[in-house]
């Protein structure tokens, strides 16, 4: 039996709501986040007795419309791979693991980050770990900036050392793990690395209190919803 040493639980997720940022390709495409809240009708008697419980008026259920790419998600290598497995055929253990939460804060705007600034990092890459990196730009969901200045990983420049130290997932809180704009990575080379060549699952948008956990080593958990997808939204937590 294993046992995880923590003494508290951060949320590393972003909030999903109505009309939040989407990524521009979906923006592009006509697909918008919509959570709505829907009424329980009048002429329906109140539940559970004397007014204490769901009433007419009362917001019993909400409608909600998202893509598998809202928010904080972790991709599955169906996403860029017509032969990879969807989000739902990956075991409950791929999504969970040791990690260590690099600060690259003070990287500028469209930083392609290689394999040697990884191996230069502290805390050092353990082997198998869970890769999450803070590049500040979190602070900045829902402006235009955050969807096209961010830094991100160099596929190519990276790709011997993601392999190496065995990899398992990568998190950035960035709107894409590539460096910049869809038009300055439209290539993918690190979403062919992960999702075609290997399988390094990925996880987007980070966000939430990634601050607290940064240089520091912690037990990552980002479980994505049982969906028959590519991706999927997730819940992505740090025991630390």
């Amino acid at each position: 039996m294993q046992s995880i040493q923590f003494e508290k639980v951060y949320d590393l997720s972003v909030m999903t709501y109505s009309d939040m940022q989407m990524h521009p390709a979906e923006e592009a495409a006509g697909a918008r986040v919509l959570v709505e809240r829907h009424l329980m009708p009048k002429g329906v008697p109140a539940m559970c007795g004397g007014g204490r419980g769901p009433a007419p008026g009362w917001p019993i259920y909400h409608d909600v419309q998202i893509t598998t790419h809202t928010g904080t998600h972790v991709d599955g290598t169906w996403h860029f791979n017509i032969n990879g497995k969807p989000i739902y055929e990956f075991p409950l253990e791929a999504f969970m693991g040791p990690a260590v939460v690099l600060d690259m804060r003070h990287l500028p705007d469209c930083t392609p980050i290689t394999g040697e600034d990884l191996a230069k990092a502290e805390p050092q890459i353990q082997e198998g770990d869970i890769l999450i990196i803070n590049t500040g730009r979190h602070t900045t969901f829902g402006t235009e900036e955050y969807g096209t200045l961010h830094p991100g990983i160099d596929g190519v420049a990276a790709e011997q050392f993601l392999l190496e130290k065995k990899i398992k997932m990568i998190g950035m809180d960035t709107i894409c793990v590539e460096p910049g704009s869809e038009q300055d990575h439209w290539d993918h080379p690190l979403h062919r690395v992960c999702l075609i060549e290997n399988e390094i699952l990925l996880i987007e948008n980070l966000g939430g209190q990634i601050d607290e956990v940064t240089g520091r080593r912690c037990y990552v958990m980002a479980l994505p919803i049982l969906l028959k997808a590519d991706s999927g939204p997730a819940r992505v937590i740090a025991l630390a």
